[in-house]
């Protein structure tokens, strides 16, 4: 993240210039505290959070299941200065956070409050493809030419975030089955846990219009097939394919790729088309580096090898020697394919596990899990169902339990997935103002640059709906690379927005950061 700390390069991005001085010189003044505060993670040390409590660094990696801040693991994770990384690109993740994205994220966690401090959050992808195939009853699809279960807590996306579910996604495949053109056929991308050895299950599914990045599959690399330019890779049952990788650019930069390894593949090819043999040229090979955590961790993952008390999760060794299984699980229950989350401290290379609980466990909703949302109403709608959105993200309302909360309101939202549609458990507000502060992604217009967020402006959600934001006290800050030169018509900011409901249906920002900045070229 690049502060702005800089009161005369601010000042070049001011439109309105007395406003921009006097606000800009409250923003230097807090940007100075800012970086004094800003050390990144640590490795295992303890300090303190905001509440007094002490914290220890530690790396969580899983899939999002709260929005508003991110869950992940059971932990609510601030995600404002956080570098946040797209581990397809090597860039910055210049997207809002969704649910069930696959990501890890290292910061500052209080166990006994169950939140956090994040300072990286680097997001995965997954498979990445045309759909061919769509089985209601066995509950799985298939892209590019991997096969991954879905279950109840598998989060649906239509295309620009409309509705969808497994059968909606059936129908459009088999229709598109039925033509000759590829213009109607249906492409998704898929954040999954596990691989096709233990059985992928599917975490989000995402549909997307089209594949201008290529296609992707996910795998270990196959012991024994590693040359210096291609390895053995999984593809489904009976299929390994070789993965080319001479040309292919290598993620993250100066990794080195060993056997065993979890890595993502990216190319121009369909895999789907290729049988057991056949070489898969990749343009991109994403290694996830689950084994090259240090200190203490909680990894969610697919049980792929069983040896005593030794497991393999994902491509990580666990040692449950000394571990607490929780949820009604047992070792000797276990099998290849659970899906679960370990917590422990990495020694020597192994993960040594603390405690092993169920996947279930943070779906939970009667006792203390399920899907959390942090944020202002928007889109409240009496009706049968009632609905509402918060965080970009569309809720129902059960027939009778639950009232409608109002547009512009603060609550906090506990929901779980029925039949695919994510329906609200319980809401609640908090009047304590600390716990009230939350994180929103979003759009806005920024033509005339820094101060365009000085100001009263319309933040645009990633569902289309808005929410209000003060922005007039907030530290500003650009990621690397950003520009925020003055006189850009139709510019549009992609920010991040911390802050609180101070009056309805306005967030007044205390930080505002700005991931992205689009100015469309002239014709």
């Amino acid at each position: 993240m690049q502060h702005t700390t800089s009161l005369n390069s601010l000042r070049q991005n001011t439109f309105t210039p007395l406003r921009g001085r006097l606000a800009l010189s409250a923003l230097a003044a807090a940007a100075v505290l800012t970086l004094a505060a800003c050390g990144g993670g640590g490795s295992g040390s303890s300090t303190a959070s905001s509440s007094g409590q002490a914290t220890t660094a530690a790396t969580y990696s899983g899939a999002v299941s709260g929005l508003g801040s991110i869950v992940v693991n059971g932990v609510r994770f601030s995600t404002s200065d956080a570098s946040t990384t797209d581990a397809e690109s090597g860039g910055a993740y210049a997207r809002a956070f969704a649910l069930g994205t696959t990501v890890s994220v290292t910061g500052d966690v209080d166990d006994n409050s169950a939140t956090a401090t994040a300072s990286s959050i680097t997001v995965h992808g997954g498979v990445r493809g045309a759909v061919t195939a769509v089985d209601t009853t066995a509950n799985t699809l298939t892209v590019a030419g991997q096969t991954i279960k879905v279950d109840a807590n598998t989060v649906f996306e239509g295309l620009n975030s409309a509705s969808l579910t497994l059968a909606g996604l059936k129908s459009a495949v088999d229709a598109a089955n039925l033509t000759v053109t590829t213009a109607d056929t249906v492409y998704a991308e898929v954040h999954v846990v596990g691989d096709a050895a233990s059985g992928f299950l599917a975490t989000r599914v995402e549909q997307k219009a089209t594949i201008a990045e290529g296609h992707a599959v996910v795998g270990k690399i196959v012991t024994g097939s590693l040359n210096g330019t291609s390895f053995g890779l999984l593809l489904r049952n009976g299929v390994t394919v070789m993965v080319g990788y001479s040309a292919a650019t290598l993620r993250p930069n100066g990794v080195t790729l060993t056997e065993g390894t979890a890595v993502r593949v990216v190319s121009t090819t369909n895999p789907a088309t290729l049988s057991n043999g056949n070489t898969l040229t990749a343009t991109k090979v994403i290694v996830k580096r689950d084994r090259a955590i240090t200190g203490r961790a909680k990894v969610r993952g697919a049980v792929s090898a069983i040896s005593g008390t030794t497991l393999t999760v994902n491509d990580v060794t666990v040692d449950v020697s000394q571990a607490r299984f929780d949820d009604g699980l047992t070792l000797a229950g276990l099998t290849v394919g659970t899906v679960l989350k370990v917590e422990g401290t990495f020694t020597n290379g192994v993960l040594v596990a603390r405690e092993v609980e169920a996947d279930s466990r943070e779906y939970d909703a009667a006792n203390g899990g399920g899907v959390k949302l942090y944020g202002v109403v928007s889109n409240a709608t009496a009706g049968t169902p009632a609905t509402f959105s918060i965080q970009g993200v569309t809720l129902t309302l059960p027939a009778t339990g639950v009232t409608l909360p109002s547009d512009g309101t603060y609550v906090e939202v506990v929901a779980r997935l029925v039949n695919g549609v994510l329906t609200v458990v319980r809401v609640g507000n908090d009047d304590n103002r600390a716990q009230r502060s939350f994180e929103v992604y979003g759009t806005t217009p920024c033509a005339t640059g820094s101060s365009d967020l000085m100001a009263s402006f319309t933040l645009t959600l990633r569902n289309g709906t808005t929410t209000t934001v003060d922005g007039r006290t907030a530290t500003i800050e650009l990621e690397n690379g950003v520009s925020m030169t003055s006189g850009q018509a139709n510019a549009q900011c992609f920010v991040e927005v911390k802050g609180a409901v101070t009056s309805t249906n306005t967030v007044t920002a205390t930080r505002i950061e700005v991931k992205a900045r689009t100015v469309p070229t002239a014709n």
